[in-house]
């Protein structure tokens, strides 16, 4: 269930960004506004910290995505620049994801966010993040 429970968690984020018009928890090609955001879970890592300890980062990436027929390439890149600035100082803000409940025996230690592309194609400018979502685990809970 973390998958779930971090992903709405990370959609109720993006939804406080004013700058971002709608956010999506599922892929899509139908926007309701620009610029948009669609969260996307993507991986999971594990990795035993002691016999009893887990450390397990889930990963997400969240694209966001301005629209260039109305605003051109050069101002949608400038759009999407400022849409990434704006997420990662809102995720800065709150790196355990304050009020989450990932459940017995979890507990959330940092989320990082991490710009890994923008891309330029004919209809959008599109910027991803690598959302990484380190939790601490105790097996025997």
């Amino acid at each position: 269930m973390s998958f779930q429970i971090i992903r709405e968690k990370l959609k109720e984020k993006l939804e406080g960004v004013s700058s971002i018009q709608e956010v999506q928890d599922f892929p899509s090609e139908e926007f309701g506004g620009f610029p948009c955001a669609i969260v996307k879970s993507a991986r999971n890592e594990s990795e035993f910290q002691t016999t009893t300890e887990n450390k397990r980062t889930y990963v997400f990436t969240v694209y966001l995505i301005q629209e260039i027929e109305n605003k051109g390439v050069r101002q949608a890149r400038r759009i999407i620049e400022s849409v990434v600035d704006d997420v990662i100082d809102e995720l800065d803000k709150d790196q355990v994801l304050t009020g989450i409940d990932l459940g017995n025996g979890k507990d959330m230690i940092i989320m990082y966010p991490v710009l890994t592309d923008i891309v330029d194609d004919t209809q959008y400018v599109t910027a991803e993040l690598e959302i990484n979502i380190v939790v601490q685990f105790n097996i025997n809970i």
